[in-house]
């Protein structure tokens, strides 16, 4: 546990380092507009065929061009933390900086939930709309300001974050390269559930269930997973398994496990391969809370000690072939 003075000291460096914009790339502000004809939350006011925006912010790192293809990673952020803020303090800018990649960082609004909580667990984002749209406008606004490898997006996030990374994953599979959930809950489906108890105690029913009677393959994901994790259970992480297993499973591609793999003792990996390479790793991580570890830290639910998450993660998107260069089209 970060003594309360130190993390507090972290905590104004990061706000600082945000408010001033002193980093080593560059950070450029968008923003989408999504048709709200429905109720974004289910005790929200019917919005008819209003629009809302939502923003993002885009990192480049120094030295890329916009007219030079570099692989793109979503990074979505958790409750109670902001888009730039999270992006620094879990170490992804230092890993965009070094990999020579770009970042888009969603920013949730807090008319959408008062807590900047994604709503994953909405029925619209269940079904694979909703905040899912959201996402999508961004990466295809992002792809107007600079040039964008539609082959190498990639999607990460922590918590709802992490569980809005994951249904993009089921619904929208051919537009992400690879995907990371980290403590994430489990998909909900079209039935009624508690996401406070799915999260504390995972799915009163078979997780299988939530697949409805979808045939099509998740993108290659990557479940992350604190075993000491005291908000979201661990056990979400071995539903989100079953149901990525079986969803390749439904589309004929019979997953097998290739590889058990320790890390150092404290990090167990799992590979699951097709004939189509890698397409599902579950990472299990003795100790491990609810938090984003090995970063600078400095920003809640992160912290500076423990495993580097954004490394593990990215050790993932490489071997699901991420920053794989494309072929250059014929002219």
């Amino acid at each position: 546990m970060v003594p309360w003075p130190l993390d507090r000291v972290r905590r104004l460096r990061t706000w600082l380092l945000v408010r001033a914009g002193l980093w080593r790339g560059e950070w450029r502000r968008g923003r989408v507009r999504i048709a709200a004809g429905v109720r974004l939350l289910p005790w929200a006011m019917a919005l008819g065929a209003s629009r809302r925006s939502w923003r993002y912010g885009l990192y480049t790192p120094a030295g890329l061009r916009d007219d030079e293809a570099a692989p793109l990673i979503v990074v979505l952020h958790g409750c109670k933390q902001r888009a730039l803020s999270f992006a620094f303090a879990s170490g992804w800018t230092r890993f965009a900086d070094r990999a020579g990649v770009r970042l888009l960082c969603p920013e949730q609004r807090r008319l959408a939930n008062v807590f900047r909580c994604w709503n994953w667990f909405h029925p619209r984002a269940q079904a694979g709309r909703g905040e899912l749209d959201v996402i999508v406008a961004m990466v295809g606004d992002a792809a107007a300001r600079v040039r964008v490898d539609a082959t190498r997006v990639a999607a990460v996030g922590l918590s709802a974050g992490g569980a809005l990374a994951a249904l993009l994953a089921f619904h929208r599979t051919a537009r992400f390269r690879a995907v990371v959930a980290v403590a994430a809950p489990p998909l909900l489906g079209a039935g009624m559930h508690d996401p406070q108890g799915v999260m504390r105690q995972g799915l009163a029913l078979d997780p299988l269930l939530a697949l409805g009677t979808r045939s099509e393959p998740c993108a290659p994901l990557a479940i992350v997973h604190g075993l000491a994790d005291a908000v979201v259970a661990p056990r979400c992480a071995e539903e989100l398994l079953a149901q990525a297993l079986e969803s390749l499973r439904r589309a004929g591609l019979e997953p097998s496990v290739t590889e058990t793999t320790p890390d150092g003792g404290a990090v167990a990996s799992t590979d699951y391969r097709a004939a189509s390479g890698l397409v599902v790793r579950r990472v299990l991580i003795q100790g491990a809370g609810h938090a984003w570890t090995g970063g600078p830290g400095g920003h809640p639910y992160c912290e500076e000690g423990g495993v580097a998450l954004t490394a593990l993660c990215a050790r993932f998107l490489r071997d699901a072939g991420l920053f794989e260069s494309s072929p250059e089209p014929s002219p």
